[in-house]
């Protein structure tokens, strides 16, 4: 599944400026204009579009920039399209300004004061020491689409769909190869136990320690307190763990050993975290050591 802000990839703009040489009577590298927002630009494609964007629509495009020497970003790198909601331009002629007066197909490269991008556009809150002395930044930008809210969140909802499918038909494939006998809880966790423990039950409110290896389905670990030799401990029921430990560590009693399979609406759902992929479907090893 595609993340929020979200997708493109692109083929980097051929881009060589000399900053010394084939300057305009204007006092820009060659091939550039300005126009009457400040906007300083350069284009090498116009496309085929007819309309420009609106303040209320998404932009995908593909986008990178440079120092004008070292290139600093490029959205191909990101392995999803690059999408943006239109905001209004943060300065004159920044990249905004750039995407309110593109069409469809268009590619642009645009100079841009550094400070004003790194203070205004980034929100940092200082130029970072490397580029103090870059003058400029040098975007080269290509608008591939421009979509309404409402697209955007049909496709939106569309991913979501398709993600959900895809988990619950490999979560079954692998209940169905590892414990097909195993039912789901009322929540849709399974609950498979190892080792019959003889101690203290845990309890909501109570505070337990827990050893804990935690897996995808294809059984990459991805997290484990057995390997760093330490339990975790947290308060049941609290909300200090995934819904899904709520549930499974509390049918255990100290000295039990079980496997949990919990569904990504139990755990880190289909935002991910970390290393934990959207609509992920996790797999734990977990051993009650103590109910205090």
């Amino acid at each position: 599944m595609k993340k929020t802000v979200l997708m493109g990839g692109m083929i980097l703009l051929a881009f060589a400026i000399s900053l010394t040489s084939c300057k305009q009577g204007n006092n820009l590298p060659d091939g550039f204009q300005k126009n009457e927002n400040g906007l300083i630009y350069k284009y090498h494609v116009h496309g085929s579009g007819e309309a420009t964007p609106q303040e209320t629509n998404y932009v995908d495009i593909a986008m990178s920039y440079t120092d004008g020497d070292t290139l600093m970003f490029d959205s191909k790198n990101l392995g999803y399209p690059m999408k943006l909601p239109l905001l209004k331009p943060t300065f004159k002629g920044d990249v905004y300004d750039a995407l309110y007066t593109m069409k469809v197909g268009d590619s642009m490269t645009i100079m841009c004061n550094a400070d004003s991008v790194f203070l205004k556009l980034f929100r940092m809150p200082a130029v970072p020491p490397e580029v103090d002395s870059v003058e400029f930044i040098y975007f080269n930008l290509k608008l591939n689409a421009i979509q309404t809210e409402e697209e955007i969140r049909m496709e939106r909802e569309a991913e979501l769909k398709a993600a959900e499918d895809k988990e619950i038909t490999e979560r079954n494939e692998y209940i169905q190869a590892n414990y097909p006998d195993v039912k789901p809880t009322a929540s849709g966790i399974y609950y498979i136990q190892q080792k019959k423990g003889k101690g203290k039950k845990a309890e909501s409110g109570k505070k337990v320690k827990v050893h804990y290896t935690g897996k995808f389905l294809n059984g990459e670990v991805f997290d484990s307190s057995v390997e760093r030799g330490e339990p975790i401990d947290f308060t049941l029921g609290r909300g200090e763990v995934i819904r899904g430990w709520d549930e499974g560590i509390g049918m255990m009693t100290v000295g039990e050993k079980a496997v949990l399979v919990i569904p990504s609406n139990l755990a880190y759902g289909p935002g991910g975290r970390g290393t934990i992929p959207p609509s992920s479907t996790l797999v734990f090893d977990v051993e009650l050591i103590e109910v205090e």
